[in-house]
């Protein structure tokens, strides 16, 4: 999660910067405080933070988005209701991959599993290990958990990357996995969107290779991982979804494809 990269858009789209000219400042790691927003309705599940109003982010300048105290998002407060309501991540120490790790995330979830926590980003300063997700540097069967939340449309070669997370979980292992994602069509993909500019206006972002579709499902499978999609509109109540601002949106439930149990 970079924050300020909507100022850099005329820059990259002009110059065709890579997604390495750009996501190696690290400026863009670290999120600027802002005012003060007044005590309100809303509610932050991850920092309990209330709030009158949620801030404006994104490229298309999303209306109360992120949290004004802790800086999550939509996205990451689905995904931090979901393991905290439907998993045992908050109940048991796991070993725990985290692939380009979040500011409002990061020190609760090393704070839940200590040293098993290990965060994973090819450019950020942040992270414990700078690698790629196509090539992890760890050994087969070496996590509990991977979290990968909008990473893989960042990759070119997403097949590869799923084919690494399901080698590193252990057998018994499981990944939730959350993109780009649009139910009602399939993967949006074209080698031919190979520019930033290019990109930007296929799929929304510079630095995008695809929107997921209904097809995702039997692309983790070609590459060794169950998918169960959880929708946020199944998980959680609309009270729940407007008091903590948080949209449509989808995850993928992921296991090794042999011998795996839900969580």
């Amino acid at each position: 999660m970079l924050h300020g990269l909507s100022r850099l858009i005329p820059a990259i789209t002009a110059h065709g910067l890579d997604e390495a000219a750009v996501y190696r400042r690290p400026a863009l790691y670290h999120r600027k405080r802002t005012g003060r927003v007044p005590a309100g309705p809303l509610l932050c599940p991850i920092c309990n933070g209330s709030a009158a109003r949620f801030l404006t982010f994104g490229l298309g300048g999303r209306r109360n988005a992120q949290c004004p105290h802790c800086g999550s998002l939509e996205r990451h407060r689905f995904l931090w209701l979901y393991l905290r309501e439907r998993t045992p991540f908050f109940r048991r120490r796991l070993r725990v991959l985290h692939t380009a790790p979040e500011e409002c995330l990061e020190p609760r979830l090393r704070g839940l599993h200590g040293r098993g926590y290990v965060s994973l980003d090819r450019f950020s300063p942040l992270a414990d290990v700078n690698a790629d997700l196509t090539d992890l540097p760890f050994p087969a069967g070496s996590f509990d958990v991977v979290l990968s939340s909008h990473v893989l449309e960042h990759v070119p070669d997403d097949r590869r990357a799923l084919r690494e997370i399901a080698r590193v979980l252990k057998p018994s292992g499981w990944a939730v996995l959350l993109f780009p994602y649009d139910p009602r069509q399939p993967t949006q993909e074209d080698p031919a969107m190979d520019t930033p500019s290019k990109r930007l206006e296929a799929y929304g972002h510079p630095y995008h290779y695809r929107i997921y579709g209904r097809d995702t499902a039997a692309r983790l499978s070609d590459e060794g991982l169950t998918g169960r999609c959880v929708d946020s509109r199944l998980l959680l109540t609309p009270h729940r979804r407007r008091r903590h601002r948080i949209n449509r949106n989808f995850l993928f439930l992921s296991h090794p494809s042999t011998g795996h149990t839900d969580p």
